[in-house]
């Protein structure tokens, strides 16, 4: 029992024992500490590993779209799903070339990083093996904007 009959954190009492106590280094027992203030059994190092699991347990990595997945997404809009249709879709939703996936924010990241008005100049322009305007001589610079966003997964926000 701890402090006012509340028991006491792991934390806690191991610092109390740190504290508290010296061990004569070839009578170490486990989790006991050592002259050199090092403990037996590293478990200083076993509550760091404990908080790293919880952390990345709860947060789960995004599953991947398979690639019938990635074919039925469209945007919300029913103007910007035709422009999608006709245009984007040809190269970002086929895999295996060198376009980034629509949804895939592993590809997509490392463009938004660059700032939208940069994905934009290489959407009017082209860029690699982008074709200029990609292809659609109908959309406008607000369009590319917007098929930008949902492609990047980020029709929510301009982040």
């Amino acid at each position: 029992m701890g402090w006012h009959d509340v028991r006491a954190s792991f934390a806690t009492r191991f610092a109390l024992l740190r504290m508290t106590k010296t061990v004569d280094c070839s009578k170490a027992r486990h989790g006991e500490e050592r002259p050199s203030g090092r403990v037996a059994n590293h478990a200083r190092h076993v509550g760091a590993l404990a908080a790293a699991l919880v952390v990345t347990a709860c947060s789960p990595p995004p599953a991947a779209l398979t690639p019938e997945q990635v074919m039925a997404l469209a945007p919300a809009d029913t103007r910007l799903a035709g422009l999608y249709e006709t245009s984007c879709k040809a190269c970002h939703a086929m895999p295996g070339n060198l376009a980034p996936q629509v949804h895939d924010r592993a590809a997509w990241d490392p463009r938004w990083k660059q700032g939208e008005q940069v994905m934009l100049d290489h959407t009017i322009q082209g860029f690699n093996a982008m074709p200029a305007g990609g292809q659609c001589a109908s959309c406008t610079s607000d369009d590319f904007k917007a098929l930008i966003r949902f492609m990047a997964g980020r029709e929510d926000s301009a982040n």
